[in-house]
């Protein structure tokens, strides 16, 4: 079965707020969000590791400065950044060297937009950070509901003669007259 079969048998068992997320989360944690701000519409997309680790080798150069934190925000947004109205060529590309790619985003973003643009973004950005949680936990609450136990149940400490069908016992009682 495919992971849309498998959401769609499962639909009632995750709340609605949190079902496109765990959807994504099959996607091994890839969500997605469209966000309209000033008159643009933005896509964006949660990052892998390896796309967090080169955020932080392009912005090493602001380490232990005033505007390390910004340059992380410029660089998190342009990684995460998938399309502007609709057009995912947006950046100039740079190559397939991934450090230049990733330089590039950051770029495009820090040099072409002012910083309340950047931070909206990055605010719906680690939105959907806390949505990529709140789907865990709800596939983690779903495991453990459906794990088996093994303790005892109240009927399995009765004695047998309790699960003796009515029919024998009435004609071990007969037998007993």
């Amino acid at each position: 079965m495919d992971e849309q079969g498998i959401i769609e048998e499962q639909e009632d068992v995750f709340p609605d707020a949190v079902i496109e997320d765990v959807e994504g989360l099959l996607w091994l944690g890839y969500l997605e969000d469209t966000v309209d701000f000033c008159g643009h519409e933005f896509v964006i997309r949660t990052l892998r590791l390896e796309e967090e680790i080169l955020a932080g080798l392009i912005t090493k150069d602001y380490v232990e400065t005033l505007a390390q934190a910004k340059a992380w925000v410029a660089a998190q947004v342009g990684l995460a950044l998938v399309a502007i109205d609709g057009d995912e060529n947006f950046c100039p590309q740079a190559g397939p060297n991934k450090k230049d790619y990733a330089r590039a985003r950051f770029q495009y973003v820090s040099s072409n937009w002012f910083e309340p643009t950047i931070n909206y973004l990055y605010s719906r950005y680690t939105n959907l950070i806390q949505r990529q949680l709140a789907a865990l936990e709800e596939m983690e609450n779903l495991s453990k509901e459906s794990r088996i136990t093994f303790t005892a149940s109240p009927d399995s400490l009765t004695d047998k003669a309790d699960f003796i069908p009515p029919e024998i016992m009435d004609f071990l009682e007969e037998e007993e007259d």
